[in-house]
């Protein structure tokens, strides 16, 4: 059946090329739709209960995802004129900025932070720099004696002030945010005060401003590519019929994302690449046995149906399983997952068409090269000697030795694998390297202030102003000073902290009176002044505007794997440990709003589809494989070489403190899933030659080393050249770890394929190598 269908296509070769060409200016037309961006909503698992509390409440709370800017005066204190009117500078253009969410600016300069001001027998409340100041020791005192400010919105040691911004998720343009946030820098940075940026905005405007360098590395790589198959080949055909199949790979792919209207991740275009490099590796497969099949026939067309009939199913099977492989990291229940899922799934499906189907088609209309003789017959170099010596190791007792090895390797690794750990493992973001000005920025903010990850816990309250219940500011009180025992966290805030200000301002400023009300009618007294002269939502980050919910926020400073399992472990603990007095006083806790709210939830989810991914993927390939070579034991050969790899890559992450986060899952899963191409093509060619000789012999290896192993080798090297110029070029620590993490995941995967596939064979001698038809029928 393929034999005919391999006919018929180069047969009507020109029908079919039309057909080609028709879809590749359809996609290529659809490119044009194509946006480069980060959509948080996109980032947010829909289902998970941590997502469903936030969206209950984004409307008070805002966005999770702010912008921090902490000015802090190198010689002095803040408490001056200079550094005062700059706060108030900073806090205007914030507020001017477009996008931001103008209810959800906080800083000494804005209209949020209240102060307590006695006017005859009113106590009032007025922002707590309407002006700027004429006193300053008055000023100061005021400040200090505010718990809700001090420490939390001016530092301790009164050298900085912070600033924070909210911007709308759906007005968010992350370019324009950056370029007003660095003018606001540079503007009002001197010789005595800096300024520094964090929060996900700010490092999304960075991840931006290195757009320009990936288009530059994408430019080397693909350059390199080229040269590698100037190199390796030497001639016309060898070049044109991969390049011009990988062309309309990328944009049928391209063209679909554009299609869909999906957005690419900036962080995650190492994927499409990868996937680039898988498409031109197959059609060197497939030049490199049409190039082998003409030497044998001297007839171009000829040689075209021989050569598809060799290599549709093993190839169609490689590129099914990497499709699926890619497909099923979408258990993942996170949009930005799922699009890529979707997105590169149709890309490597479309591979049959682009690679299988369209590289012969485009050799069937180039006269052959001259040169072809030398390609076959080559039995020299470095490449020559790697494959003869891994010949040799496959007779006598090498075989045995290398599974031995390998076991060993496979054990050791998994007690590594078994350590890799899930979310972030260092401060700051480790999308940048640690010395990058957003990573400085973040550490000094964290020096002086509580830190910059917030989680926010939700009390809800059994009826309307529930918060004005000493009860339930107790509750609230007895929560925050059992979260504060932990070292991890920097301070928590809530409106329980604001209460006691207004109670010792009614009481003439006695320090005496600075405690919780313990009656409902004193309590409603203080919530009163509160609200006094205060416009809509300027407490929204403190409780809800009929009363009955309350939030605390909770500062930490990081978000790494463990700070968010210890911190939500922390808080489920109070929860059963307080349950009584809850029930009691009718609070009920929910979990979690902020970023390390959405984090969480990520990393809950990454932790959970992680093993899924891996079983569907290992059990789909092996069905896949079982069907195809119609024997459970080849399955079996093609899936122990990917199960090692998998513990190997999950090893080398725990090694390189490469934690497994909503960046790096699909990376790893996708470069994975696609390692298994290289034993499909070696494990095929190994049949083949079985059945034309019909012993388990040295030559056996020999013969598909030096062919389709020739092939695996540079095919490997390609994908390797296509990922490691991130590593030694990119400007973000991410890519530059992935690139490399793909580049060793690629090098493994062809180890196997061209060492334990072989040794697994010679060793075991499988009858099924030997069946008629095996891979043609």
């Amino acid at each position: 059946m393929i034999k005919r269908f391999s006919s018929a296509l180069i047969e009507h070769r020109h029908i079919a090329f039309c057909l080609i060409f028709i879809v590749t200016v359809f996609f290529g037309f659809q490119i044009r739709h194509i946006v480069i961006r980060t959509q948080l909503e996109d980032l947010f698992p829909a289902d998970h209960p941590f997502i469903k509390i936030h969206e209950k409440y984004k409307d008070q709370l805002g966005s999770p995802f702010k912008v921090f800017l902490m000015l802090k005066v190198k010689d002095g204190e803040i408490y001056n004129r200079k550094t005062l009117e700059k706060i108030r500078r900073i806090t205007d253009r914030l507020d001017a900025i477009p996008g931001v969410n103008h209810n959800h600016i906080y800083s000494i300069g804005s209209q949020k932070l209240k102060k307590l001001r006695i006017d005859k027998d009113m106590i009032l409340t007025e922002p707590v720099m309407p002006d700027i100041p004429s006193s300053m020791d008055e000023f100061k005192e005021i400040i200090q004696s505010s718990s809700g400010i001090f420490g939390v919105w001016t530092s301790r040691d009164n050298s900085s002030a912070i600033f924070s911004a909210e911007f709308i998720q759906r007005d968010m343009e992350y370019d324009a945010i950056f370029k007003e946030l660095q003018k606001i820098k540079d503007d009002e940075s001197d010789d005595n005060h800096i300024i520094y940026m964090a929060g996900e905005p700010v490092l999304m405007g960075w991840v931006n401003e290195y757009q320009s360098e990936m288009w530059w590395i994408f430019g080397m790589t693909f350059l390199s590519l080229f040269g590698l198959l100037y190199i390796y080949f030497r001639n016309i055909p060898g070049i044109i019929a991969p390049v011009l199949s990988t062309v309309v790979g990328g944009i049928w792919g391209l063209g679909f994302c554009g299609l869909v209207g999906y957005n690419l991740e900036p962080l995650i275009l190492v994927i499409p690449l990868l996937i680039t490099a898988r498409a031109l590796s197959h059609a060197v497969q497939i030049t490199e046995r049409y190039f082998e099949c003409y030497y044998k026939v001297g007839n171009v067309k000829e040689a075209c149906i021989i050569c598809m009939t060799s290599i549709l199913p093993p190839g169609t099977l490689g590129i099914v399983t990497d499709a699926l492989g890619i497909f099923f990291i979408a258990v993942a229940p996170v949009p930005v997952i799922q699009k890529l899922a979707y997105l590169c799934s149709f890309w490597a499906i479309s591979i049959i068409v682009s690679g299988l189907i369209f590289t012969p088609l485009v050799l069937s209309y180039i006269p052959p090269a001259k040169n072809i003789s030398k390609i076959v017959e080559y039995r020299k170099g470095l490449v020559y000697s790697i494959l003869t010596a891994v010949g040799r190791m496959c007779s006598g007792r090498g075989p045995g030795i290398i599974l031995i090895v390998v076991i060993i390797l496979a054990g050791v690794s998994g007690v590594i694998a078994s350590k890799v750990k899930i979310g972030d493992i260092h401060p700051g973001s480790p999308i940048l390297w640690e010395d990058a000005d957003y990573n400085i920025s973040v550490g000094q903010i964290n020096e002086s202030f509580p830190g910059t990850e917030e989680l926010y816990v939700l009390v809800e309250g059994k009826e309307p102003r529930a918060v004005m219940n000493p009860d339930f500011l107790k509750v609230l009180d007895t929560f925050q000073r059992y979260m504060e025992k932990s070292p991890l966290v920097g301070r928590s805030l809530s409106v329980a902290d604001l209460v006691p200000t207004i109670h010792r301002s009614i009481y003439a400023g006695h320090p005496k009176f600075e405690t919780l009300p313990v009656e409902e009618t004193q309590s409603a007294q203080m919530f009163n002044q509160i609200e006094a002269h205060s416009a809509p939502g300027d407490y929204d980050l403190y409780f809800s505007r009929d009363g009955s919910v309350a939030n605390v926020i909770i500062w930490y400073k990081d978000h790494k794997g463990e700070t968010l399992r210890s911190a939500v472990s922390r808080v489920k603990k109070f929860m059963q440990d307080y349950k009584d007095l809850l029930k009691k006083k009718h609070c009920s806790f929910q979990l979690a709003s902020g970023n390390l709210g959405i984090l969480a939830a990520i990393n809950d989810i990454v932790e959970k589809s992680q093993l899924l991914n891996f079983v569907l993927v290992m059990g789909t390939t092996f069905i896949l494989c079982w069907l195809t070579y119609r024997s459970i034991v080849a399955a079996l050969f093609l899936i122990i070489p990917l199960n090692i790899t998998n513990i190997i890559v999950l090893s080398i992450m725990s090694g390189l403190d490469i934690g497994l986060n909503i960046n790096t899952l699909p990376v790893v899963s996708v470069g994975v899933g696609v390692g298994i191409d290289y034993g499909i093509y070696l494990l095929s060619r190994l049949c083949e030659e079985f059945q034309i000789r019909g012993e388990y012999s040295r030559d056996l290896v020999n013969e598909a080393l030096k062919t389709t192993g020739k092939a695996i080798f540079f095919t490997a090297t390609t994908m390797v050249v296509g990922v490691i110029f991130w590593y030694f070029f990119s400007s973000m620590k991410f890519q530059a770890e992935m690139g490399l993490l793909l580049a060793i995941i690629m090098f493994i995967n062809m180890i196997g394929a061209l060492v334990l596939i072989p040794a697994l064979v010679i060793y075991f001698k499988p009858k099924f190598l030997g069946k008629v038809k095996l891979l043609v029928a």
